[in-house]
């Protein structure tokens, strides 16, 4: 069947009647003559409505199209009945069989109301869930958790799921997005265990939680990271560690003054600058000026494409430092020797620091001894010994006795095939090896270094997909539909963030769901 151009689609009624049987459109008319519009008896067998040459599958996958799907007044009589009602006009206005089936559908069975839509949305939603479930099995997984505040100052926990696929892919797949009204350490810890347990996960196969640093959540005793590792000994708490240099820096950059004046006064002066526009057009106009007159007294090199800078006054580093006040001033101190001691070193030493009493010594040893499996360069790090020691410290009850006595052998096979072999050696990250592990079939020939590999790649580094989320959530849920409520909006998410899963289904396996979910006032076929 072929496909309607827009040209063809937007034609009035009577030119419809010229359109070859081919390019006709497939909608079947639910029509009963037996059946008044008002009555609330059950017709029939309907045919189901499909249109593919319409081409509206994006519809589907693509919850409200970022506006305000609904209207407050949805009565024939309104004059604005709402996005969707009103689409539905406008296609019913270009084609007749559209109208016909608005027209023969009984009121009481018309399924354009919001509670059909939201049944329909979490349908998609739930069948994403099995798919996502289906796809982690029994395998291990970790945690990826963080909050934020939706458009109706609603505080929001997302839940991430990161995990190592059959072909030793990683992948970080959005799960839920639940409304929590308290915000404690122990309340959270229920909330997502009560998520994983309604669709079968096993907590125990917890293997890693990532956070962004909140103090309820990175809490050392009483914390979310806390509560988990007690119930799953070893879930390991990854602080995410872009959160954590940056929170590094910040605090480099508060403790040392020198620095922390500068930053403070750039941005009063970026603040004066941007707050009166006047101020703003002075600033340019008076910058447009000194350009010239250094253009003219050759200080600028004028270029083809643009000024640049020709010649700079470069101050002599050797000359003496002197501060603004003379009771401040310090003997035989150099330019170079302030920018390099006072302000360079002490901020490098302020940075060493802050990184070290931010890093877990346990995480920085998982982390170390992980290393070990390493492919860059060459597998220069490879360590069997280190190894050893990973597995029997971290992951004792990821392998038997007999395994971990057996790893080491396996290591040395390893060791000779693997890290010499001529494709595999010029892998550079840990994800590329476990993949070509599997792809040239190598994992079934070293389960346990496979295993191994898949846990560590378990182990989330970065709150990125969950930064992610809340920006999805923000287009989803945004002025114009602050009302959404908490559901539509769990749902909503699910299948906009994982529409690579929810564009596999086809519209019947929806609509035989749909009937099935409960009984309906009519019966589809």
């Amino acid at each position: 069947m072929k496909s309607k151009t827009i040209d063809s689609f937007f034609k009035k009624k009577s030119t419809e009647t010229t359109q070859s049987p081919s390019e006709a459109s497939q909608i079947e008319v639910p029509y009963s003559s037996s059946v008044p519009l008002n009555s609330d008896a059950r017709p029939s067998k309907i045919p189901r409505v499909e249109d593919e040459a319409l081409g509206l599958s994006n519809l589907e996958r693509e919850p409200g199209l970022r506006c305000a799907f609904r209207g407050h007044d949805e009565s024939s009589g309104s004059k604005n009945r709402g996005n969707f009602l009103e689409l539905l006009s406008l296609l019913s206005s270009y084609d007749e069989k559209v109208e016909d089936v608005l027209k023969s559908a009984p009121q009481n069975a018309s399924y354009t109301s919001s509670t059909i839509q939201k049944e329909i949305l979490q349908i998609y939603a739930s069948k994403v869930r099995n798919v996502i479930r289906e796809e982690i099995g029994d395998r291990k997984f970790s945690i990826i958790v963080d909050e934020a505040r939706d458009e109706s100052k609603k505080e929001q926990m997302v839940i991430i799921l990161r995990f190592v696929d059959e072909q030793g892919q990683v992948k970080e797949r959005f799960f839920d997005i639940v409304h929590v009204k308290d915000t404690a350490s122990l309340n959270l810890k229920n909330v997502i265990f009560n998520v994983l347990l309604q669709h079968s996960f096993d907590i125990q196969n917890i293997r890693g939680q990532g956070y962004d640093g909140a103090s309820n959540m990175r809490g050392e005793f009483s914390g979310l990271q806390a509560l988990i590792l007690n119930d799953c000994r070893y879930a390991y708490y990854v602080h995410c560690f872009t959160h954590r240099l940056h929170l590094a820096l910040v605090a480099a950059a508060r403790e040392v003054v020198k620095v922390h004046q500068f930053f403070k006064d750039l941005s009063d002066i970026v603040n004066i600058a941007s707050a009166s526009s006047k101020r703003r057009d002075e600033l340019q106009k008076a910058q447009a000026a000194e350009i010239t007159r250094l253009v003219s007294i050759n200080e600028l090199a004028t270029g083809t494409g643009m000024n640049q800078i020709g010649t700079l006054q470069r101050p002599d580093m050797n000359a003496q430092y002197v501060v603004g006040c003379s009771r401040n001033k310090k003997e035989d101190v150099t330019v170079e020797h302030h920018y390099r001691v006072d302000i360079f070193f002490a901020t490098i030493d302020t940075q060493l620091q802050e990184l070290k009493s931010r890093f877990n010594e346990n995480v920085v040893e998982l982390l170390t001894l992980t290393t070990a499996l390493d492919p860059k360069e060459f597998f220069k790090l490879f360590d069997i010994d280190k190894i050893c020691i990973l597995v029997n410290k971290f992951y004792p009850e990821d392998f038997s006795q007999q395994e971990k006595e057996r790893l080491s052998y396996e290591l040395k096979h390893y060791e000779l095939d693997v890290c010499t072999h001529p494709d595999l050696r010029k892998i550079s990250t840990l994800s590329e090896l476990c993949r070509s592990l599997v792809e040239s079939g190598k994992s079934v020939m070293y389960p346990l270094v496979d295993r191994l590999i898949r846990l560590i790649l378990t182990l989330p580094v970065s709150t990125a997909s969950s930064e992610r989320a809340f920006s999805a959530m923000k287009i989803v849920k945004t002025r114009l539909r602050n009302k959404m409520e908490d559901d539509f909006l769990r749902s909503s998410l699910v299948v906009y963030i994982e529409k690579e899963i929810a564009e596999k289904f086809d519209v019947n396996e929806i609509i035989d769901d749909f009937s099935k979910v409960k009984d309906r006032r009519v019966q589809f076929k």
